[in-house]
């Protein structure tokens, strides 16, 4: 009897595969790559985005230069992400250096209009830290020490087994060697 229910659940598992999520796929073709160059020293004090052995580090003054230059505040849940993502940086002294999700407003609990604000403050500082990366202007250290130069690549295909009419990917990594920096993916329908 137990020789009959190893050989069913063995038969069963090879019917059954795991969706994947096409964020995690690779084999997009690439339609673009770019040389990245990075500041070989930072001031603080300063904010940094983590990624494994990597981080990038921005100085609070040039993080606040490009929330207020970059960032729309158009619409209400906007400029609250903004005022928010700006006191945040302000309160920043002497010679911390911060990891942004520290600066976020946790989303646990909140609904509709601050449930937004708080989504609009993560993306605000991913798109600080993506900004100063594609403006040469961020530090990057791997493993503790800084490097000086990184690669870009954006991939663009069709997730072969879509779950909707979202069936384009778009990648974006930020590579030193075998080491992710930074890396964003999100799904269209063109």
């Amino acid at each position: 009897m137990r020789n009959l229910i190893v050989s069913l659940v063995i038969l069963f598992s090879s019917f059954v595969k795991a969706d994947t999520d096409p964020c995690d796929v690779d084999s997009y073709p690439i339609k673009g790559e770019k040389v990245l160059l990075h500041a070989n020293a930072f001031s603080l004090p300063a904010i940094y985005y983590k990624q494994g052995r990597t981080r990038i580090i921005v100085s609070k003054d040039m993080a606040i230069a490009y929330v207020k230059k970059n960032m729309s505040g158009n619409k209400g849940y906007l400029t609250q992400a903004k005022s928010h993502i700006l006191n945040s940086l302000y309160k920043i002294s002497g010679s911390e250096i911060i990891d942004q999700s520290n600066l976020h407003i946790p989303l646990e609990g909140l609904v509709s209009d601050e449930l937004n604000v708080g989504i609009h403050v993560m993306a605000g500082y991913q798109g600080l830290f993506e900004g100063m990366l594609f403006n040469n202007e961020a530090a990057v250290e791997v493993d503790g020490k800084l490097v000086y130069e990184t690669t870009a690549t954006y991939m663009f295909g069709e997730d072969p087994k879509p779950i909707d009419e979202f069936r384009m990917v778009h990648k974006l990594n930020v590579v030193y060697k075998n080491s992710y920096v930074f890396n964003k993916c999100w799904l269209d329908v063109k």
